[in-house]
């Protein structure tokens, strides 16, 4: 009875093995650029910001150049007369992190950092800052690995970081984003909107220790939220030294049927 127990569960078992799918990414030999965008549905001046990153292809920025994760802030909550669904304490946290880095005390919306750095006026100086990050040769690669069992996302990457400043203070970062969220906004600055977003950061987690030696096998999981259309969702990987800002490398995969 003993064995006939285990062939059962065995057999039940089976299907998640089979269907179980795995995707796979290796950052190359260029640099890539990292714009991270802090926004809100109740910022007034967003929507321009929004507009700009969206239309970055027209420029010939393209998602094989840049990363781009966008984070919505949820100071502005109890500020603007809208609650911001896609808001979080972590992506606030995250800004006010990259303007500690930038030795800055304040934030704003819209705030871009490209790779760590601060851009005051991105409509004059971002396209030139992506340009400037894409000449620089990678200081990290990332190679990751992720599979979907259970309804999570079982994480594995490989990570090899270069030069004894950035093995002492560098971390992971991961997030998972979204494109195509249409989301109408009913009250306060943007009333009467519909955006169309893309890149919207769902999940955001770090920083993770990296070994000192440079090279690290990290792993890790990510549960799925039923709020999120798995095909139109990505993983991004982000190393980053923590002592100067600067992103040393990142890594988008993208997940389900993009």
């Amino acid at each position: 009875m003993l064995m006939k127990s285990k062939y059962l569960l065995s057999l039940l078992l089976l299907p998640t093995v089979l269907f179980a799918q795995t995707w796979q990414a290796e950052s190359g030999d260029q640099q890539m650029a990292v714009l991270e965008l802090f926004t809100s549905e109740g910022c007034g001046l967003c929507p321009a910001a929004d507009r700009w990153v969206h239309d970055l292809p027209k420029q010939g920025i393209t998602h094989e150049q840049l990363i781009v994760l966008g984070f919505h802030i949820d100071y502005l909550n109890d500020k603007k007369g809208w609650i911001d669904r896609f808001a979080s304490p972590d992506f606030s946290n995250r800004q006010r992190q990259l303007a500690r880095l930038n030795l800055f005390d304040t934030v704003y919306t819209p705030e871009f950092f490209i790779s760590g750095e601060v851009i005051h006026n991105w409509q004059k100086h971002a396209m030139e800052a992506v340009q400037t990050v894409r000449r620089f040769k990678p200081e990290a690669s990332i190679s990751l690995s992720v599979s979907e069992h259970n309804s999570e996302w079982i994480i594995n990457s490989q990570i090899k970081v270069q030069g004894t400043e950035n093995k002492q203070y560098s971390k992971l970062y991961l997030a998972v984003t979204e494109d195509d969220i249409v989301s109408e906004v009913a009250a306060g600055d943007n009333a009467g909107k519909t955006y169309n977003h893309q890149n919207l950061v769902r999940k955001w987690l770090g920083p993770f220790a990296l070994d000192n030696s440079g090279k690290t096998n990290f792993s890790t999981s990510i549960k799925m939220d039923e709020q999120w259309n798995l095909n139109k969702v990505s993983i991004v990987a982000v190393i980053q030294n923590l002592d100067d800002g600067y992103v040393l490398q990142g890594l988008i995969l993208p997940i389900g049927d993009k």
